[in-house]
């Protein structure tokens, strides 16, 4: 490819078609940006290949369709293999852009072009609202805190992407922290949490055990960074502690006590002990209480 595009939305997709239909459209509503200067790419793993009619009701010449086979969370890895532009942006297929999202995006990695950062997007839920720098990586994931397991905020520089790609051990549920953890040797780190998406209801979401996933799968994989002396004891706690009473209790709350997903519900005492002391679980379930009030307050500060 002559001239690369400067970003790569890379979005994996099994079903959920109207969604994808209304995610892609607002990643084009921009009229106004150069179609080369991106690209939209779609890995779908849906074995019927279902999105493949929803990508040809549009005729962009930078959207892109790879039917895989690969499966569950490891398509998130596999996506990203097709893009060709500077910046590759993991985007879920129900995260959609808001107006001028695009064009600032665009903007922003042409600013680090040469320095190529760490970017992470957390859309406002840290609250900054604002665009912060850090100088080193553990002043980057302390600030970060858990987030780092959400793949729609998760990019990575092609460049590193292709360095790493080949030799890298991949979580199977947290594809994109595996990537991130490897680019701890960077010097500049961003964390952009200004308000560029728009994420669209999933009803029912489940299907898996989501607090072995989170209190086990996850904490192992950055417990392994703390271990190596990437990350400080610190940083590592902040990490459990933020997970715990800000993920884990919500989720608590709308998986156990409101029922409005399908998530797996067993050992979750028994999880959540593998890494955090006998009395966690019970302040955890305390907490899952106050979930809709923070739900409330986070909505209104953004």
């Amino acid at each position: 490819m002559l001239n690369k595009p400067y970003i790569s939305f890379c979005i994996p997709t099994f079903n959920r078609l109207e969604i994808l239909q209304k995610t892609i459209e607002s990643i084009y509503a921009d009229k106004e940006v150069d179609l080369d200067d991106f690209e939209v790419v779609i890995s779908d793993n849906e074995p019927n290949q279902s999105a493949r009619g929803i990508i040809e009701k549009f005729s962009y010449k930078n959207l892109y369709y790879y039917p895989t086979n690969t499966t569950g969370f490891l398509n998130s890895f596999n996506v990203l293999k097709f893009g060709n532009g500077h910046f590759l942006k993991l985007h879920n297929n129900y995260t959609m852009l808001k107006r001028n999202s695009l064009k600032e995006m665009i903007e922003e990695v042409k600013e680090n072009l040469t320095s190529k950062p760490i970017i992470f997007y957390t859309d406002g839920l840290k609250q900054y609202n604002a665009v912060r720098k850090y100088d080193s990586y553990d002043k980057f994931m302390h600030a970060l805190s858990y987030f780092s397991s959400w793949s729609t905020g998760f990019g990575i520089w092609k460049d590193d992407f292709d360095k790493v790609q080949g030799s890298l051990k991949i979580n199977e549920y947290f594809p994109q922290t595996s990537l991130l953890v490897t680019q701890s040797d960077k010097v500049n780190f961003i964390i952009n949490d200004l308000n560029v998406f728009d994420n669209q209801h999933i009803p029912k979401k489940g299907g898996y055990n989501i607090f072995k996933v989170f209190a086990v799968d996850f904490v192992s994989l950055i417990k392994v960074e703390y271990d190596a002396g990437k990350i400080s004891h610190k940083t590592f706690d902040k990490i459990k502690n933020d997970l715990l009473l800000n993920y884990i209790a919500v989720r608590y709350f709308k998986t156990v006590i409101a029922r409005l997903d399908n998530f797996e519900k067993s050992d979750i005492k028994k999880s959540i002990g593998v890494y955090y002391s006998p009395t966690a679980y019970y302040l955890m379930i305390i907490t899952s209480l106050f979930s809709p009030l923070k739900h409330l307050k986070r909505k209104f500060n953004i």
